[in-house]
């Protein structure tokens, strides 16, 4: 009877510890899993920072731009909302922080630009303007902006002696070039016959503002450029031709017949050109913005007046047809140079598509026939884009269209060419190339 109480007392003493070490292998396993993967984590988290980990270094390498652009993104949100609040210095410092940590971020560059131009820093706005149509030189939204820039700069350092923000302005901005000293300033230099960006010559159809010094008449100060080029001053009592001077010169002009008169001193009259009318350009094809647009200097860049028509995406080209000029210019949207040139009143601008243009390649090649050109073609580019030469092809002759139905012939080595002795000549639309033995 003991015998067998002993052993149920075992037997229960048994399961208890079994049930208890049970319960508490179910409780810890958890958690030393639990603490693995923190000790995980914590090692991995290390491993981020730590140098000398192959390991990390890979996966750094495979995704290194991600935490700069998260970081950029989050400036740059940071920055928008300084912006709203019209926080503007602040937003400036957020949006170059954004672009510390990723250059290329087209709206951080963009929202500086417009930042620099509420704080009227119109040349670091332009600077970065032009900096984002690097990055993309299709942004109508860039070229607008660059255009407002220009012409707010314009007006910081040769602003008209007389300013109405009332008063009808051009459509499209300037860009600062500097005027020969005295040229707008009062002086008795006449400007430089290049620099007509800097100068504005007044027209008929334009609306002077003229104000004589310590004048007490009633009368309107604007006066209309009449047909003939003239203006009706009650004043001098008798007309003034003003047609081709600029302000200053009207301004001296009436001030010496002033004081001829003994009217008043030379110093007293101010004019400013209250209504440009004058010197127009006609912007017509792919552009958000057509139309006649009016300009308040003898001549602006091409670009400035793409900045204000707002090429649309598929636009490629621009034909120039100058009233000035002997010939139409054709120019590539693309081309920052090209698009730089001048475009003077009277000027009409088409923006278009680029047509299609070819050259044929025929002879000693894999495969002749019509291709596709496109601007900065070499003649061997030319030939690879046909297949290359057979074993057989070593010379080449180059048959162009000079303009009156007939053809000029030029012969190549394509030795002399490949060993660097003689250029790679550029090709044109039209080019017939024949690869021979």
């Amino acid at each position: 009877m003991v015998n067998t109480r002993l052993v149920l007392l075992v037997t229960f003493a048994v399961f208890l510890t079994s049930a208890f070490c049970a319960q508490a292998q179910t409780k810890t396993v958890p958690t030393t899993a639990t603490a693995e993967e923190v000790q995980s984590q914590n090692s991995k988290s290390a491993g981020s920072v730590a140098a000398g980990s192959p390991f990390t270094r890979d996966t750094e390498d495979s995704s290194s731009n991600k935490p700069d652009r998260e970081n950029a993104r989050k400036f740059y949100k940071t920055a928008e909302k300084y912006g709203r609040s019209k926080l503007f210095r602040q937003a400036v410092q957020y949006f170059q922080e954004a672009l510390k940590h990723d250059p290329d971020y087209p709206e951080a560059l963009y929202g500086l630009g417009r930042a620099y131009i509420n704080l009227g820093s119109f040349k670091d706005a332009v600077e970065t303007f032009e900096k984002l149509l690097k990055l993309d030189p299709n942004s109508a939204d860039a070229y607008t902006a660059l255009g407002e820039a220009y012409a707010k700069l314009r007006e910081e350092n040769h602003g008209s002696p007389i300013q109405n923000e009332s008063a009808a302005v051009e459509s499209v901005g300037l860009p600062v070039k500097p005027v020969a000293k005295g040229s707008e300033s009062g002086g008795n230099i006449a400007p430089r016959k290049n620099d007509l960006t800097g100068v504005y010559k007044v027209g008929i159809g334009d609306v002077l503002d003229i104000h004589i010094a310590g004048s007490s008449t009633a009368d309107s100060t604007l006066f209309t450029v009449s047909s003939t080029g003239t203006v009706e001053y009650p004043i001098l009592g008798q007309s003034m031709n003003v047609l081709g001077l600029t302000t200053n010169e009207i301004s001296e002009k009436i001030g010496a017949e002033l004081k001829h008169r003994a009217i008043g001193n030379a110093s007293d009259t101010q004019v400013g050109v209250r209504d440009y009318n004058s010197h127009t350009i006609l912007v017509s094809g792919l552009v958000k913005e057509p139309g006649t647009k009016i300009l308040r200097r003898e001549a602006i860049p091409l670009y400035v007046v793409l900045a204000d028509a707002q090429p649309l995406p598929e636009a490629a080209q621009v034909t120039v047809i100058s009233q000035h000029a002997d010939k139409t210019r054709i120019i590539d949207l693309a081309n920052a140079e090209e698009t730089s040139m001048l475009v003077l009143p009277g000027d009409v601008v088409s923006v278009g598509t680029t047509e299609k243009q070819f050259f044929y390649v025929g002879g000693e090649v894999k495969s002749p026939g019509e291709l596709p050109f496109h601007k900065g073609l070499t003649l061997t580019q030319a030939i690879f884009s046909a297949g290359g030469v057979t074993l057989r092809g070593e010379k080449v002759q180059l048959s162009r269209g000079s303009g009156n139905a007939l053809l000029t012939l030029n012969e190549f080595k394509l030795k002399e060419i490949n060993k660097g002795k003689v250029p790679d000549p550029l090709i044109q639309p039209g080019d017939r190339i024949m690869v021979l033995h």
